[in-house]
């Protein structure tokens, strides 16, 4: 490694000359560790392999420079231009890069994690498959940036602008873009799993088979965005405005919709399995295919004017209605499903019940849950020998762990009447929990 004053001399003799020196010591790896050049300009300097780890670079001008290969881990490049540069599979690990000009820069396969990038200039830059956990774009502007196959792990993405930015399959787990604008970005199968997008600006955005678990999307504009086969299980979307936005063959199990615009959007084949859709607008909607299991609505839901040729009463599909494949649901009937899917939930039994029982199992809930003035609304059985009970819940909380507690009741109280012994190692608690869980497995 050479770290002389003849490496200094020939940098404080400009550009021209380092890069000529340079090229007859093309295979020589130059420290530059530490270093302080802040306010200088190197224009188009070859700093390829240089290892500048911790410099600083303030105020400095790189235009058109070269950097792939650098090692600028810990460097602080605040407010420099790297306009035109090229740093492919450069190191910038934790590097302070605030209001640095990095516009049209390319950047493939280099490494910024836990980079600070606060109000950054990063239009057109092209971060390809780069190494990006934990960076901050705090407030940067990332218009028709390129980040495909990148990793963004909880990278922070606040206030950021990011219209038309490539996010296609990379991977944005716990990110945060909290009022970021991404309206018309590319996030196809990008794994946003986690991710805070509360109140961002996300119209006609690419979101088709992303995977959006667990997101909160909490007052997020997705107007006309295509979210076409992406994953929102347990997403939250309250009071997000889906107006026109597609979401065929969307899986939404449990999702929150509750106060959510879903005005002429399109939700053919989706799943809203258990979504919470209180007070949701789903006029003029799309719901031909869709899957309504146990889907929570209360009488503040609209769908008026929906479009619904057929839909399903179970993810399995084998409840359609109507029941004729050649038949189309009529208005009346659509209104006569919704009325009986409000503020109803299905517990499900695969044996005989015993009826004296399951009402004794039922008025202990009641008991339990005094507040919800749950009531007994229907017992049906299905086409696979299973029992249903359907049970009303006027204030529309806690549905899963009433139907847990049903079942645990119910279960206990089969236990005693048949007096049965339960091993020694297992207390009537885990004989129950075994039951019911072999019970779920059958589901």
């Amino acid at each position: 490694m050479i770290v002389d004053k003849k490496v200094l001399t020939a940098l404080k003799r400009g550009v021209e000359y380092w890069n000529k020196w340079r090229k007859g010591d093309r295979y020589v790896q130059l420290d530059l560790r530490g270093i302080n050049l802040s306010n200088e300009t190197f224009l188009g300097i070859d700093f390829r392999g240089v290892n500048l780890a911790g410099a600083t670079l303030v105020k400095c001008n790189f235009g058109g420079a070269n950097f792939d290969g650098a090692n600028l881990t810990g460097a602080n490049l605040t407010e420099t231009v790297l306009t035109g540069t090229t740093l492919c599979g450069v190191d910038l690990t934790g590097a302070i890069l605030i209001g640095v000009n990095y516009r049209g820069a390319t950047s493939i396969g280099s490494n910024l994690s836990l980079a600070d990038l606060t109000g950054a200039d990063l239009r057109v830059v092209d971060f390809s498959g780069a190494e990006l956990s934990g960076a901050n774009f705090k407030l940067a502007n990332l218009n028709d940036a390129d980040f495909v196959g990148a990793n963004l792990t909880r990278a922070n993405f606040k206030l950021a602008k990011l219209e038309n930015t490539n996010f296609n399959q990379a991977n944005l787990t716990q990110a945060d873009f909290t009022t970021a604008t991404l309206a018309k970005a590319q996030l196809e199968q990008a794994n946003l799993s986690e991710a805070n997008l509360t109140q961002a600006n996300l119209t006609q955005a690419n979101l088709t088979q992303a995977d959006l678990a667990e997101a909160n999307l909490t007052q997020a504009d997705l107007t006309q965005a295509n979210l076409t086969g992406a994953d929102l299980t347990q997403a939250n979307l309250a009071q997000a405005n889906l107006s026109k936005a597609i979401l065929s063959g969307a899986n939404l199990t449990q999702a929150d919709l509750t106060q959510a615009d879903l005005t002429q959007a399109n939700l053919s084949h989706a799943s809203l399995f258990l979504t919470k859709a209180w007070t949701a607008n789903f006029n003029q909607s799309t719901l031909t295919g869709a899957c309504l299991e146990n889907i929570k609505i209360n009488p503040q839901t609209s769908f008026l004017k929906v479009i619904c040729q057929y839909l399903y009463l179970e993810r399995s599909k084998q409840q359609r209605l109507p029941k004729n494949p050649d038949e189309n649901l009529k208005s009346q009937e659509f209104r006569l499903i919704l009325q009986d899917l409000m503020d109803s939930v299905e517990i499900t039994f695969n044996e005989d019940l015993n009826w004296s029982i399951m009402l004794d199992a039922f008025a202990l809930v009641q008991t339990k849950f005094p507040s919800h003035k749950i009531q007994l609304k229907s017992v049906e059985a299905n086409s696979n020998y299973r029992f249903v009970v359907k049970i009303i819940v006027k204030q529309n909380r806690d549905t899963a762990e009433i139907s847990q507690y049903f079942r645990q009741e119910y279960y206990a109280l089969i236990l005693q009447k048949q007096n049965f012994k339960v091993p020694q190692h297992m207390s009537i608690q885990q004989k129950v929990k075994q039951d019911l869980l072999n019970s779920y497995e059958q589901n």
